[in-house]
């Protein structure tokens, strides 16, 4: 424990065992195993927690893509440990949910079929599942573990009516090739909404927000390749993507650095002026100390934490 404790304080010693880790990591994928505990958001959640969320995430997706329902096929990446947001989304009538994930998430089976059987009766969602609500029994769903989102859309030959993502795309190897891959694949009137979280997901917790930051691409590469960890692909280049694609939509703003709480999606101009100065008062104190990558950003670039990307095909 002091091992560890000593080495989370240490940016230097984390950077060395993400290394390490990632080294692992890469030679679990060539052998083909694919479980992790990355992605098991369930397993720490209480039944009234997990159905909250699930029911958070749901109603995020329909808000931002300002549809009452998604129709037709719909691909979402990044599930995790459970498909209740497939549930919710094949009950409001979509006819299949293609499930993606680089690796599959560890589970437990029973805790899982509770939150599919209290989905099922809250929502008179029995009708979906052939027999008692649980994974194994949910029509509707195809799960595609160990499909990276980067190789999946370009290959698989599906078209789909909807796309969507939750903190995923920050964790692809190559996101915005992705995306093209993704825009390729939707069906006139089709629509994407991705939740891109640009933070370091606990990374150097403890230490500042931008600590990330401050490493050389090549060492964070040797950290990253292979596990998913962050890309450090940030706001400009996500908003230059959004404006070449020339597609109807939004990218707008979620999260600030330094500010704990979420933001309503919004533009800069729009956010709360003392949340702004907060966050660039936050980028400020570290500017000094960033890899060379990034500091050529301007502070207010560097300041956006989180974004949702929202895009849709003409009809």
């Amino acid at each position: 424990m002091f091992l560890a404790s000593l080495i989370k304080r240490c940016p230097n010693l984390s950077a060395a065992y993400y290394i390490y880790n990632d080294w692992q990591t890469g030679r679990r994928w060539a052998k083909g195993r694919v479980g992790t505990t990355s992605g098991s958001r369930h397993a720490k959640l209480n039944l009234d927690e997990s159905l909250a969320y699930i029911e958070k995430v749901t109603a995020d997706y329909f808000r931002y893509a300002g549809r009452p329902k998604f129709t037709g096929a719909v691909a979402e990446i990044g599930p995790g440990d459970n498909f209740g947001v497939a549930l919710r989304i094949l009950g409001q009538g979509a006819t299949v949910v293609h499930a993606v994930d680089k690796f599959k998430s560890f589970r437990d089976p029973q805790r899982q079929a509770l939150i599919y059987q209290a989905l099922a009766a809250r929502h008179e969602l029995n009708h979906i599942f052939n027999g008692v609500p649980s994974e194994a029994t949910l029509r509707g769903l195809v799960y595609h573990s160990g499909s990276p989102a980067e190789i999946f859309f370009r290959t698989a030959g599906l078209n789909f009516d909807a796309i969507l993502s939750r903190a995923v795309l920050e964790h692809l190897s190559d996101p915005l090739i992705a995306l093209d891959d993704m825009m390729k694949t939707l069906r006139p009137g089709g629509i994407m909404v991705h939740r891109i979280d640009f933070r370091d997901h606990g990374m150097f917790s403890g230490c500042h927000p931008l600590t990330f930051l401050t490493f050389s691409k090549k060492c964070w590469r040797l950290m990253t390749q292979h596990s998913g960890r962050p890309n450090r692909i940030l706001f400009p280049e996500w908003q230059e993507w959004f404006i070449h694609s020339g597609l109807k939509g939004s990218i707008k703003i979620t999260r600030l650095v330094g500010v704990k709480e979420e933001v309503e999606p919004a533009i800069w101009a729009n956010l709360p002026q003392i949340l702004r100065e907060q966050s660039l008062q936050t980028v400020r104190q570290m500017r000094p100390k960033l890899a060379r990558t990034f500091q050529s950003l301007s502070d207010k670039d560097l300041a956006v934490a989180g974004c949702v990307l929202v895009v849709e095909v003409p009809t």
